[in-house]
């Protein structure tokens, strides 16, 4: 079983400049975004917990994450709480990128749609 490079302790009480260092020092070495996304969650937590500080922390390192790495289960689960981070193309594109099933049954829906609404009402008899 590997180590852990962070514990709780040094997530929610380091500072951020300390934090940055040691997260994009860890993922240089090792590579794991799915480890990295999960330590950006829990930052994602502290900042919401009170701690503004960590506003958009790391925005470079998370754009970057889910931009030109690897769709994984890992990052998946956690795309939807990183929203902020992206302008409004960039977030269509992720979704694209992520769900596409998603986007093909949403476009369905749509045009299934605008056929129903473009039918006539049948007329009532009222004999």
């Amino acid at each position: 079983m590997n180590e852990q490079p962070f514990t709780h302790q040094q997530l929610f009480g380091l500072k951020k400049s300390t934090l940055e260092k040691r997260i994009v020092t860890y993922y240089n070495n090792s590579g794991d975004s799915d480890a990295t996304i999960q330590y950006l969650m829990t930052l994602l937590i502290r900042k919401r917990l009170g701690d503004e500080e960590f506003d958009l922390f790391l925005s470079d390192l998370v754009h970057h994450l889910f931009m030109e790495r690897k769709v994984t289960k890992t990052v998946k689960k956690f795309f939807f709480y990183f929203k902020e981070y992206f302008h409004s193309k960039e977030w269509k594109y992720l979704l694209i990128r992520y769900f596409p099933i998603r986007q093909y049954a949403e476009k369905i829906i749509k045009s299934l749609k605008k056929r129903t609404d473009k039918q006539q009402p049948l007329p009532l008899n009222t004999t």
